[in-house]
């Protein structure tokens, strides 16, 4: 065995071989990410319903407060559910399509009860 064993082939140089995700994996990395960036989202939103909760609005307009918790919850929830049918499109990846399913969804459920216990904050004053 000599080095030329280890060249790369002719007409290549030094440049790396491009490599592409098949659609139902690059779905399924997408759904996998959303779903995990709806679970720490919705860790945080629990975190700053506790902290309105107990100090109230502290000079926050109510109208604007709770305009922007159902747009906000709103929209993120149709994020999730987005994701959610891209895992579910992306379940020809085996593992990565059931893990990108299992994260989303469990993600919007996060989502939908940190967003639901917000509005019952405001709605509540």
């Amino acid at each position: 065995m000599t080095d030329d064993d280890f060249l790369p082939p002719s007409g290549t140089g030094d440049r790396a071989t491009p490599v592409a995700l098949s659609p139902a994996t690059g779905a399924a990395l997408a759904a996998l990410l959303v779903g995990c960036a709806l679970l720490v989202g919705a860790c945080v939103l629990m975190a700053f319903n506790v902290l309105l909760f107990r100090g109230g609005l502290r000079g926050i307009p109510l109208e604007l407060a709770q305009f922007g918790a159902v747009l906000g919850v709103g929209c993120v929830a149709a994020l999730g559910v987005l994701a959610i049918v891209t895992g579910f499109r992306g379940r020809s990846a085996p593992g990565l399509g059931a893990a990108a399913l299992g994260a989303s969804a469990a993600g919007w459920v996060a989502w939908m009860v940190a967003g639901t216990n917000l509005l019952m904050i405001l709605f509540s004053k």
